[in-house]
C-alpha cells in the first residue's frame, strides 16, 4: 500500500488498482505503476521546488496534451494539484523498454536502427507551435535555477567516466562560455534505451517526456551516442548510427549535450 497523500477525487479514480513504486529512472519525480485487472496505469508526482522545470510533471503533461497523434505517448487521464505535489494519472504505452529488448535478443543492429528511427520521427515534427523550449538558454537556466537550489546533481561519483571536469561550478562556467549554434528541431530531451518502448523490434511508444521541446538536432543524436557505447560498446556501431541518419558526426556538440546532462 502507498503512503502517499493524494486527494478524493484521484483517490477514486485509482483505489481499486494496486500500487508499485518505480525504481527506474533517475528523476526527482515520483512514479508508481498501478496494477489493475484489465488494465496498468501510471501516477507520476513532482512537488513545488520543481514547478516549472523540466522535471514538473504539469509540464510533462501538456507536452504529451501537444503530441497526441504526432507520436505514441501516454494519454493523459487525470492531472491536478495538491497539498504542494503536482499529480499526473497517464496510461500505460504497450511494449518492453529498449535495453530489455536488447538483452531478449542481442541485436545490436536492430537497436541502431530503432534509434535512427526515432531521431527521424521526432525531428519531422513541425515545431512552429510547439509549446516548449528546450534549447541550450532554457536547460542552462533551469541548471542555474537547480544548483541554486541544492536540486542539481552535484555528486561527480554520478559523471561520465571521461568527463573532463572535477568540481560542478567549473563545468558550469564551461557549459555557459561554450554555447554550440543551434539548429532547433523537436526533441525527446532525455532519449535513452529506457524511453523508448517496443514490442517485436517496433517502436510502441515513448515515455518521460518532461524536457520534450524545441531543441539542437544535435541533443537527442548525442544521447544516443551515450547508450549506444554503454549497451553495445563496438564504435561500429556508432558509425551504423550515422550511416542511418545520413549525416557525418558533430563531435563537439554531442560532447557538450553529453556535458550538459550531467548536472541533472
Amino acid at each position: 500500500m502507498n503512503n502517499e497523500k493524494i486527494s478524493l477525487e484521484l483517490n477514486k479514480l485509482i483505489k481499486k488498482y494496486r500500487w508499485i513504486k518505480d525504481t527506474e529512472g533517475m528523476s526527482p519525480a515520483k512514479v508508481y505503476k498501478l496494477v489493475g485487472e484489465s488494465e496498468n496505469l501510471y501516477l507520476k508526482m513532482t512537488d513545488s521546488r520543481y514547478k516549472g522545470t523540466t522535471y514538473d510533471v504539469e509540464r510533462e503533461k501538456d507536452m504529451m496534451l501537444w503530441l497526441k497523434g504526432k507520436l505514441p505517448v501516454p494519454e493523459v487521464l487525470h492531472f491536478e494539484k495538491y497539498e504542494g505535489f503536482n499529480y499526473l494519472l497517464m496510461s500505460e504505452v504497450d511494449g518492453v523498454m529498449c535495453y530489455e529488448e536488447y538483452e531478449i535478443h542481442k541485436d545490436p543492429k536492430k537497436i541502431v536502427e530503432l534509434y535512427a528511427e526515432c531521431i527521424k520521427r521526432f525531428q519531422s515534427i513541425d515545431i512552429s507551435d510547439c509549446p516548449f523550449n528546450n534549447n541550450t538558454d532554457s536547460r542552462l537556466t533551469e541548471l542555474d535555477y537547480m544548483l541554486n537550489n541544492n536540486l542539481a546533481d552535484v555528486d561527480c561519483e554520478n559523471w561520465e567516466k571521461d568527463t573532463p571536469f572535477k568540481e560542478p561550478g567549473e563545468l558550469y562556467e564551461f557549459l555557459k562560455n561554450n554555447k554550440p549554434r543551434e539548429e532547433l528541431v523537436f526533441s525527446h530531451g532525455d532519449l535513452g534505451d529506457s524511453n523508448i518502448l517496443v514490442r517485436n523490434n517496433k517502436i510502441r511508444g515513448f515515455i518521460d517526456l518532461g524536457r520534450s521541446g524545441k531543441a539542437d538536432k544535435w541533443y537527442d543524436i548525442a544521447f544516443c551516442i551515450r547508450s549506444i557505447r554503454e549497451d553495445i560498446g563496438e564504435e561500429k556501431y556508432v558509425k551504423l548510427f550515422f550511416d542511418l541518419l545520413g549525416i557525418e558526426p558533430d563531435w563537439e556538440k554531442i560532447k557538450y549535450y553529453i556535458l550538459l546532462d550531467e548536472l541533472f
